[in-house]
């Protein structure tokens, strides 16, 4: 820390910069949250949805459902960013931003709750997922790409997608 400031006066500095940042800028953070956050899931996830969700759940479904999405969230980015209009950033918000990062930060606390141990990618989820969907939401609204009929009409497609994707996919249900 430089001499004469103090973390009150970094965290004012910090407060300014995430102020200048728009929502076009800041979907950019997507892609390395959704990165940061597999490689923490990687080595233990598929042993905790074993014993948990599914013996059927594989090393094989976790690297492929992960990679197809560390490649959609550097597409989906991109496609946010080149076209910043309110159809595109609700296609974006109910089928990609909120199912990955809002409903992920739900099933992986809930899931250390329930089972009383690390549910691997609860840190991430906390520490990264739930700001970066707080600050994509906030931008989105003040920029009006995002409004309450689109923010409560995206939560519900994306709490029903995010249940069908794991329900499918981890638990094997259906």
């Amino acid at each position: 820390m430089k001499k004469g400031r103090t973390n009150l006066d970094y965290l004012v500095s910090a407060r300014s910069l995430v102020s200048k940042v728009t929502f076009h800028e800041a979907v950019w953070l997507f892609p390395p949250s959704f990165i940061l956050h597999v490689l923490e899931e990687w080595p233990r996830f598929t042993s905790w949805a074993q014993r948990y969700a599914s013996p059927l759940y594989s090393q094989q479904d976790y690297e492929t459902i992960h990679i197809a999405g560390i490649i959609g969230s550097i597409v989906f980015a991109t496609i946010v960013w080149m076209f910043p209009v309110r159809a595109v950033v609700f296609v974006f918000f109910a089928f990609v931003l909120a199912p990955g990062l809002f409903f992920n930060v739900l099933f992986h606390a809930g899931a250390t709750v329930v089972t009383s141990e690390y549910c691997p990618g609860v840190i991430t989820a906390l520490t990264l997922y739930l700001p970066v969907f707080l600050l994509l939401c906030r931008l989105a609204w003040s920029e009006n790409l995002l409004n309450a009929p689109t923010l409560i009409s995206g939560l519900v497609i994306a709490g029903a997608f995010h249940t069908w994707e794991v329900g499918h996919n981890v638990f094997k249900a259906w």
